[in-house]
């Protein structure tokens, strides 16, 4: 009878519903990462063709990588949701009730150490080396380069401490406040010791933004989990702000991780100097300890100098280390290979911890091992994707319109526009005197509306064959005037800030934490708001400390300075929320994008390193969040005040209660 209404139960899909199910479900998630993708790409692309008037290069190659970006999300994502979280949280709700106090921090630590490296923009992070020049920093050319496994060796070192800092705050119930008093003046601290050599000044605003690339998709989730969990096992009443916090510890102790490492490495290499001075025979020591070896220093030289001047300086080309840098020029095949087993190295050490905790530590089954089995996959195939994506699109869209920004106040030349004139000689140029006295050349040109007047420079005039070659010049977007191309960049800025934090899925999970813990008196929408414009304004001071050379350490100092004052007099639930959202707003997508941006900007403006654009949009969303909790509160009191004025005239008079 069980056995026959068993049989009864049994529900049989066609095939053709199972895959109209598996469609629909499919569509919903990748609407969702079109939604976290769509505008951040289109504004850029938008503003870079429609107001700066600028191409995009390779634009089938960056439509392909936004496509394998959107779909490996989708899969990252429901990897993530299908097997790492679920164990993360299994783990955090078993291991503090069955194993001891040290068995727990060393899982804290190498879940830290672990997750970190399947953060999607930790690979993005150590794939910048290319936008620095080896002369000018030489220490953050290496962290970026033949030393980045020391770099995301000491990020991920700093994220296992910060989970234990986190597990300790959420079993004995400690303030997050005094962490903030003791940690930030620290950090402030290293950042101006490193800034009185020069070789360590180049990598403070790197240890900054290693800070919000680590706070991740996966990161992020599985400290909560493990707060959350710890919470519970230690009998907290506030369990939904267990795991608040630790996200503001993963986000700290990466930046001092970093820049210890800076200021210990820094006597050990060269101080910054010139192109040539690098390339001397007298510093070849120093040069091949910054580029990582004898032929990365050739190739690095190859890619700067002429042909004749590598051959001077290095002696014959030797077939050998010619074919090197042929060699970094791989086929597909290769590059994914290559990309496939990063994916396998950022997924599974994680997933085996996971697995080694709850089976042996914990000794507790495991739940759905064929969804487990089918994350991971999921996972797998997720990383490879956005890796190649991030790589061949948006870093490349992000980068692209960085350097393209100086258009706004700038006059810019257009080599795909390029004419070459034949012919020409010296009798056909016509001289005019400028203001100042200067003689300016042009080459009358004939055209339907009558002659033009093209441009002539000397340097671009073949005497022997007759030739010109002609590059036309595009005048400033903004006008003459400089200033208001300064505004336009710094207001795009903003606005790309905004709206990329809008469309981040981890800041809407905060809003509702937010909103649980105020008891519905801070909004959620409110808090997006908040946050959106504090990202925009960061996001504007960072690009604007590129453009106008500022330093960063006293921009840092201020504002920092700014939110512990407001910290010192705000709630502990306040504080826990805006210094957590200094790391939710800075996804896989925003930073790699910001990153680009301000680097490709950088190399325009000559700026010798251009790192600290997240950490200046991660510091003012925390000012901007205690500021808008002075407001709830004060809307607080005055709805107190009006209900108890209501309920004061509501009560008739003491003696007419009498005569009554």
């Amino acid at each position: 009878m069980a056995d026959s209404m068993q049989k009864g139960l049994t529900v049989h899909i066609p095939f053709r519903r199972k895959c109209s199910l598996i469609w629909m479900y499919a569509k919903e998630r990748l609407a969702r990462q079109v939604r976290a993708v769509a505008f951040i790409t289109a504004y850029l692309a938008v503003f870079q063709l429609v107001v700066l008037r600028a191409p995009i290069e390779d634009f089938a190659h960056i439509a392909l990588g936004i496509l394998a970006v959107v779909c490996g999300l989708a899969f990252f994502m429901e990897g993530l949701f299908l097997a790492i979280m679920p164990l993360g949280e299994r783990c955090g709700l078993r291991l503090p009730a069955r194993a001891g106090l040290g068995v727990l921090v060393v899982f804290s630590v190498i879940l830290g150490i672990t997750a970190t490296f399947a953060e999607p923009a930790i690979g993005f992070l150590k794939a910048q080396g290319s936008a620095t020049l080896p002369w000018r920093t030489p220490l953050l050319y290496w962290l970026l380069n033949a030393g980045a496994s020391w770099l995301v060796g000491m990020v991920a070192v700093g994220v296992g401490l910060a989970v234990v800092a986190g597990v300790f705050r959420a079993m004995k119930a400690w303030s997050l406040k005094p962490f903030l008093f003791i940690a930030i003046p620290l950090l402030l601290g290293l950042s101006w010791w490193a800034s009185r050599d020069l070789r360590s000044a180049s990598i403070i605003g790197l240890a900054w933004d290693s800070g919000g690339v680590t706070t991740g998709p996966v990161t992020v989730p599985l400290v909560i989990a493990l707060g959350l969990g710890v919470s519970r096992i230690a009998g907290r009443g506030d369990e939904t702000s267990g795991g608040l916090g630790v996200v503001t510890f993963a986000s700290a102790l990466p930046v001092i991780m970093v820049l210890l490492l800076g200021v210990l490495l820094a006597p050990h290499f060269p101080m910054p100097g010139t192109m040539e001075e690098f390339f001397s025979p007298e510093r070849q020591a120093f040069s091949e300890q910054v580029a990582g070896g004898e032929d990365e220093l050739r190739a690095l030289a190859a890619r700067e100098m002429t042909p004749e001047q590598v051959a001077q300086r290095f002696g014959p080309v030797q077939e050998a280390p010619l074919s090197r840098p042929h060699q970094r020029v791989q086929v597909p095949h290769s590059v994914m290979r290559a990309l496939l087993i990063n994916a396998f190295k950022a997924i599974l050490p994680l997933a085996f911890v996971l697995l080694f905790v709850l089976l042996v530590v914990v000794r507790d089954r495991l739940p759905h091992a064929d969804e487990v089995a089918l994350g991971l996959v999921f996972s797998i195939i997720g990383m490879l994707l956005f890796s190649y994506g991030m790589d061949r699109g948006l870093s490349s869209l992000g980068n692209q319109s960085g350097r393209a920004l100086p258009r706004a106040w700038e006059v810019t030349e257009r080599p795909d526009k390029e004419v070459l004139y034949q012919n020409i000689q010296e009798p056909l140029l016509i001289r005019a005197a400028r203001p100042d006295g200067s003689v300016a050349e042009y080459l009358p040109m004939a055209a339907q509306s009558g002659p033009r007047f093209v441009p002539f420079h000397r340097d671009r005039y073949d005497v022997t064959k007759g030739e010109y070659r002609y590059v036309p010049e595009v005048q400033p977007v903004a006008g003459d005037e400089a200033f208001w191309g300064y505004v336009l960049v710094l207001v795009f800025v903003f606005v790309m800030g905004v709206g990329a934090t809008m469309a981040e899925p981890s800041l809407n999970a905060l809003g509702v934490t937010l909103e649980e813990v105020t008891t519905g008196t801070y909004k959620r929408s409110f808090l997006i708001c908040t946050v959106a414009v504090g990202v925009g304004s960061g996001m504007a001071l960072g690009f604007g400390r590129i453009l106008f050379a500022w330093p960063l350490v006293p921009m840092l100092t201020g504002t920092y300075l700014t939110a512990l004052v407001l910290t010192w007099i705000s709630t502990e639930d306040i504080t826990t929320i805006a210094w957590d959202s200094a790391g939710v707003t800075t996804g896989p997508i925003t930073v790699p994008l910001v990153i680009a941006a301000g680097l490709g900007i950088g190399q325009r403006a000559g700026v010798a390193e251009a790192f600290g654009v997240v950490s200046m949009a991660s510091v003012m969303p925390i000012i901007s969040v205690l500021l808008s909790g002075f407001i709830i509160s004060a809307r607080r009191s005055r709805l107190d005040r009006d209900y108890s004025a209501g309920q004061a005239e509501a009560l008739p008079p003491k003696n007419q209660e009498v005569q009554s």
